[in-house]
C-alpha cells in the first residue's frame, strides 16, 4: 500500500503504545492497593503495597518466639536455690514504674518482684526503694537491658547495713562466665533441666561495690560477680500456634524459629509449636570462642550432655576446623539447633558475600582473613547444607537476626517472610522480602504488614492474598498485551486494505470494554486453603509463554479466517494514492469490530485460573456481570441490524453474503474452544505453578 510519510510515523508510533501498554503499572497498582484493602477486612493493617504482590513468592518464614509463637504473658515458676541473695537480687534488678497508682512495667519483671512479696516505694525517689520487714534497698542507678550484652543490672544501696551493691540479672550463660565463684553442679543441672522442659530462665547475679565505684562506668561495674543461681518463668504458646504452623507444614514451606532465648528453651517451643518432630532428636551446636571448642548438646539423653571437639590452634584454622567437625555432623539424622556464638564464627567469614552494604570494618576483617585461610567451594557448600538445615536459631542477638534472614535470601535464594513482635526484630523485619508484626507491638513500626490481634494465623492470610494478587498480577500482563496485540492485528488486517478502526470503535475497545473488565480482574478472591505451591511470576517461562501464545495464534486465526472472507466476498475498494486518510467503515472494518468484542471477554475467561489461588471465575460477581453483559451486546450487535449503528457498522449480511453474521460467530466460537482446549492440556502438562520442596 502507497501510505503518505505521515501516516506512516504516526502509525509506528501507535504500535510501540499498543505493543508495551502505558497502562500496565495502573493496573499492577491497583491490584496491590486492593489487595492491602482486602487484608484490611481482615484486620490486617498494610503499608506497602508492592509487598501485597511479594508476599506470593514467599517459601520460607522465620518467626520470633516470645510475643510471636508463645505469649507475651510470663507466669513466675520458681527460683533456685533457695537463699537471700537471689530474693534481694529479685526485688531490686527491675525498673518498673508507678502510674496513676498502678504498678507497671515489664511482665517479666512484674512477676519477678511479685514472687518477693516485698514492699516498693517511689515517693520523693530518683527511682524507688523495695523493703521487707528486715531489709530497705535504694535504687540508685540503673543500667537498662541491652541485647548486647545480654543483661540488665541496677547498682542498690542497702540502708541497714550502708552498704552498695550490684545486682545484674541477664543470660544465665552471660552471667556463668562472668563468674568468680564457683558454680555448683546442681544449678548446671537445675539449669539443663528447666530450659528442656521450656521454661524460661533467668541467671542472677551479684557484686559488693565501695562507695567509690557506684559511680563508674557500666562497662567496668558488670564484671567480676558473684552468681547466685537461676529464676524461671513459664511463657506458654498462643492457642492457634501449633495448628497454624500445622498448615504451614502441610503447604511444604520451611518454617524456622530464631529467637534470643536459651537453645533448650528454644527447641521445647519448636516442638510445642510442631516445627520440629521430635525434641529429643536434636542436637544443639554451640561454639566457644575463649577456648576454640565446638559444643554439642545431644538431647537424646534425658538430661541433655555436652562433649567439647577442640581446634588444632593453627592461626586461620578456626573457620576451617568448624566447617569439617559440622560436615561430620550434617550426616546424622536429626534436628539441628545452633546458637549465636556459633553463628558469628561462621558469618565472619562470609560477611561480605551475605551484606549489601558492608562496613570498611568488615571488609578489612574478610580481606585479613581471606589472606590466612581461602574458604574453598566445599566449604561453602557444607555452610549452605548446615544452614538449609538447621530449624532453630536461638541467642541471636538483633543484628544475628538480620544476618540469618540475610544469608537465606542472598545464599540459598530463598523468599523469606520474617514474624517477630519486638524492637529486636526489626532490622530482620527489614531485610526481609516481607515482615509481618502486631500492632501492640514495637515491631509494627517497621513491618509492612502488623495485625490488629496477636493471633499468628494473619500469616495465612497474606501468604493466601499474596498468592492470588500475584496470580492477578500475571494475569493482568498477559490480558492488556493479548488485547493490544489483538488490536494491532486487527488494525494491521484492515490497513493492508486502506482502513481502519474509528475513533469511537477505539474509544470502545480500550475504556468501555477493556479497562471496566481490568479493574473487575483485581476484585478476584483468595482460596481459603494454602497448597503447595506458589505462582510462576516469570513471564518469559516456557509455561507462560506456551500459554500466552496459545491465545495469541488462535485469536489472530480466528481475525485472518475473517478477514480474508470479508475481502474474498467483497469488492476490492477503490483507493487514491498517497493514502493520507483512512476509510472506517465496511464490511472488513465491521467483522474485525465484532471479533475483538468477542475475544476481548474470551480472552480474560481463558486467562482466569482459578484453582489453587483464586476462587472460581463466578465468585467474582461484578466481573461476570460485565462479562455476560458485553457478550450479550457482542450476539446482540451481530445478529441485530438496527444494533449496529452505535457503533458505525454495516449489515454484513448485505455486504458478504446472507447469514455471514452466523459464520463470524462460528469461526469466533470455534477458535475460542480450540484455544480452551489447547489451554487445558498446557496446564496439565506445562502448569505455571512452582511447587514448593523441603
Amino acid at each position: 500500500m502507497d501510505y503518505s510519510s505521515k501516516l506512516i510515523i504516526i502509525r509506528y508510533l501507535d504500535v510501540i503504545t499498543w505493543i508495551v501498554p502505558p497502562a500496565l503499572p495502573i493496573f499492577f497498582s491497583l491490584a496491590q492497593a486492593i489487595s492491602l484493602l482486602k487484608l484490611k477486612r481482615e484486620d490486617i493493617m498494610g503499608s506497602n503495597p508492592i509487598k501485597a504482590e511479594e508476599a506470593g513468592k514467599i517459601d520460607t518464614i522465620c518467626f520470633d518466639k516470645t510475643g510471636t509463637l508463645s505469649t507475651l504473658g510470663l507466669q513466675a515458676h520458681d527460683y533456685y536455690p533457695i537463699c537471700n541473695e537471689i530474693i534481694d537480687i529479685m526485688a531490686c534488678c527491675h525498673h518498673l514504674v508507678l502510674v496513676n497508682q498502678e504498678l507497671l512495667g515489664d511482665p517479666l519483671e512484674m512477676e519477678m518482684f511479685n514472687k518477693t512479696n516485698w514492699q516498693i516505694n517511689f515517693d520523693e525517689q530518683k527511682y524507688f526503694k523495695v523493703s521487707n520487714q528486715q531489709k530497705t534497698f535504694k535504687i540508685i542507678r540503673i543500667f537498662e537491658f541491652s541485647s548486647h550484652l545480654q543483661m540488665m543490672s541496677v547498682v542498690a544501696h542497702n540502708e541497714n547495713e550502708d552498704s552498695y551493691s550490684l545486682f545484674i540479672k541477664g543470660s544465665p550463660e552471660k552471667l556463668i562466665s562472668m563468674s568468680i565463684n564457683d558454680i555448683s553442679k546442681s544449678i548446671h543441672e537445675q539449669l539443663q533441666i528447666k530450659t528442656f522442659n521450656g521454661l524460661r530462665v533467668i541467671g542472677l547475679g551479684y557484686k559488693q561495690l565501695l562507695p567509690d565505684q557506684i559511680n563508674l562506668d557500666r562497662n567496668l561495674l558488670e564484671n567480676e560477680i558473684n552468681f547466685c543461681g537461676i529464676f524461671t518463668l513459664e511463657n506458654s504458646l498462643k492457642k492457634d500456634t501449633s495448628n497454624v504452623i500445622q498448615q504451614l507444614l502441610d503447604s511444604n514451606l520451611d518454617i524456622r524459629v530464631i529467637s534470643g532465648d536459651n537453645a533448650l528453651t528454644t527447641t521445647h517451643c519448636a516442638f510445642e509449636s510442631k516445627i520440629i518432630q521430635n525434641k529429643s532428636n536434636t542436637l544443639i551446636i554451640d561454639y566457644d570462642q575463649s577456648s576454640d571448642c565446638l559444643l554439642l548438646q545431644d538431647l537424646r539423653q534425658q538430661i541433655p550432655s555436652s562433649s567439647r571437639s577442640s581446634c588444632d590452634g593453627k592461626p586461620g584454622s578456626q573457620y576451617n576446623f568448624i566447617l569439617n567437625q559440622l560436615d561430620i555432623i550434617y550426616n546424622n539424622d536429626c534436628n539441628y539447633a545452633i546458637t549465636g556464638n556459633l553463628w558469628n564464627a561462621l558469618i565472619q567469614n562470609k560477611i561480605s558475600e551475605v551484606s549489601v552494604n558492608q562496613s570498611s570494618y568488615q571488609l578489612q576483617q574478610y580481606n585479613q582473613l581471606k589472606q590466612i585461610d581461602e574458604i574453598d567451594q566445599k566449604q561453602i557448600e557444607t555452610l549452605n547444607k548446615v544452614i538449609k538445615k538447621t530449624k532453630i536459631f536461638s541467642r541471636m542477638k538483633p543484628h544475628q537476626k538480620k544476618e540469618i534472614v540475610q544469608y537465606l535470601q542472598t545464599q540459598l535464594n530463598q523468599n523469606v517472610m520474617m514474624v517477630g513482635d519486638g524492637a529486636n526484630d526489626c532490622s530482620a523485619i527489614a531485610e526481609s522480602l516481607v515482615g509481618v508484626s502486631f500492632s501492640s507491638s514495637d515491631a509494627s513500626y517497621t513491618s509492612p504488614f502488623s495485625n490488629k490481634s496477636d493471633s499468628i494465623n494473619c500469616v495465612i492470610l497474606i501468604l493466601l492474598q499474596g498468592r492470588a494478587t500475584k496470580r492477578i498480577i500475571i494475569e493482568l500482563f498477559q490480558y492488556l498485551v493479548l488485547i493490544s496485540v489483538l488490536k494491532f492485528t486487527g488494525t494491521a488486517l484492515l490497513q493492508f486494505q486502506g482502513m481502519n478502526f474509528g475513533d469511537f470503535q477505539y474509544i470502545f475497545m480500550n475504556y468501555m470494554s477493556s479497562v471496566p473488565l481490568l479493574i473487575l480482574m483485581t476484585l478476584s478472591f483468595k482460596q481459603n486453603l494454602l497448597t503447595q505451591s506458589i505462582p510462576n511470576d516469570d513471564v518469559f517461562a516456557i509455561q507462560n509463554q506456551l500459554q500466552f501464545y496459545n491465545i495469541f495464534i488462535f485469536t489472530s486465526l480466528g481475525c485472518i479466517i475473517l478477514a480474508l472472507i470479508a475481502i474474498h466476498y467483497t469488492e476490492e475498494p477503490v483507493i487514491s494514492t498517497p493514502i493520507d486518510t483512512y476509510t472506517r467503515e465496511g464490511p472488513l472494518n465491521s467483522v474485525m469490530m465484532l471479533a475483538n468484542q468477542y475475544y476481548n471477554m474470551i480472552i480474560c475467561l481463558i486467562l482466569y485460573q482459578s484453582h489453587p489461588f483464586k476462587k472460581q471465575f463466578y465468585s467474582n460477581y461484578p466481573l461476570t456481570i460485565w462479562i455476560i453483559g458485553c457478550l450479550i451486546i457482542a450476539i446482540t450487535t451481530t445478529f441485530s441490524n438496527s444494533s449496529k449503528s452505535w457503533l458505525s457498522l454495516v449489515n454484513i449480511n448485505d455486504e458478504i453474503f446472507d447469514h455471514s453474521d452466523l459464520l463470524v460467530f462460528f469461526v469466533i466460537f470455534c477458535t475460542s474452544v480450540l484455544c480452551q482446549l489447547c489451554q487445558i492440556m498446557m496446564q496439565k502438562i506445562f502448569p505455571t505453578i512452582k511447587p514448593l520442596q523441603k
